[in-house]
């Protein structure tokens, strides 16, 4: 059981019985599929959307610092679910920094499933960051969406 993260860029979903009665729009990102995105063996790989448990996501980011980024104190992903958030640089390069200095201090981990759980939680990690880098170069509108 789990939930879906998609980084990419902003998009309004229209449902076929959306009409004048329409009580709020509903928002996600755009799917993204590319053959240089980081593929472990799940099967989300090459695509800008994860499939994460409620109990692995916030640990992985925990093991990493960044469970603040992401949560809420009452421990909303983004928000709440469905949540929405704006990728911007300064996120984007806490990521980075966090992958940096995790790598520094543990060059031996390579991003793994079934290796471990610092390896595994290497693999989230590293999708995290590709996919956050690239919604910043390439969406007008760059954001992380947790449905």
């Amino acid at each position: 059981m789990g939930y879906t993260i998609t980084i990419g860029e902003l998009e309004i979903i229209k449902h076929p019985d959306d009409g004048i009665d329409s009580k709020c729009l509903s928002f996600g990102a755009k799917g993204v599929h590319r053959a240089d995105a980081p593929a472990f063996g799940d099967p989300t790989d090459y695509t800008n959307s994860r499939w994460p448990s409620y109990g692995v996501w916030p640990d992985a980011l925990r093991q990493f610092g960044l469970y603040e980024v992401f949560y809420t104190e009452s421990g909303h992903l983004i928000g709440g679910h469905p949540g929405v958030r704006l990728v911007t640089k300064e996120l984007a390069d806490k990521v980075f920094l966090a992958l940096y200095e995790w790598r520094k201090d543990h060059p031996d981990v390579k991003p793994e499933h079934n290796a471990g759980e610092e390896a595994s939680n290497l693999v989230r990690l590293e999708w995290l960051h590709y996919w956050l880098r690239w919604a910043l170069e390439n969406c007008e509108t760059p954001v992380v969406v947790n449905s």
